[in-house]
């Protein structure tokens, strides 16, 4: 039977301090290894915006900062402990105007897989 697995924002957060400006670094603690339905990580912004095409169901919320996602062309501002949900198929952008940590939760957990993704901005090779 599986058994909880704990992550530790500590191990990571120095890569929050390092991140220059124009940067994102994302750390997907809950992966293929970990679980059969679900992935969810991490992902530090400083001052940038990464388009994306979204091809799965994405909920973030957000731990530290202003985080912003431009859906469709329309902006919607994130503070501090709000919730923001997804659907699969948009076309996105996450942006911040300074350093910001958002979680991340989406399903399925091996979408990469299936899409045949081999790069996302910001993840270590390692971690793909």
């Amino acid at each position: 039977m599986p058994t909880p697995t704990l992550f530790k924002f500590s191990d990571i957060e120095h890569r929050l301090v390092e991140l220059e400006p124009g940067g994102t670094y994302i750390k997907p603690w809950v992966n293929t290894k970990v679980s059969e339905s679900m992935a969810g990580g991490v992902n530090f912004l400083n001052n940038v915006s990464v388009p994306w095409n979204l091809e799965v169901d994405e909920i973030i919320f957000v731990k530290e900062g202003n985080f912003r996602l431009i859906a469709d062309g329309e902006p919607y501002q994130c503070a501090p402990g709000d919730v923001l949900y997804m659907p699969k198929g948009m076309d996105v952008k996450y942006e911040c105007d300074e350093k910001c940590v958002i979680f991340y939760a989406v399903y399925p957990v091996d979408w990469k897989q299936q899409l045949g993704i081999t790069e996302v901005p910001g993840i270590d090779p390692e971690d793909m």
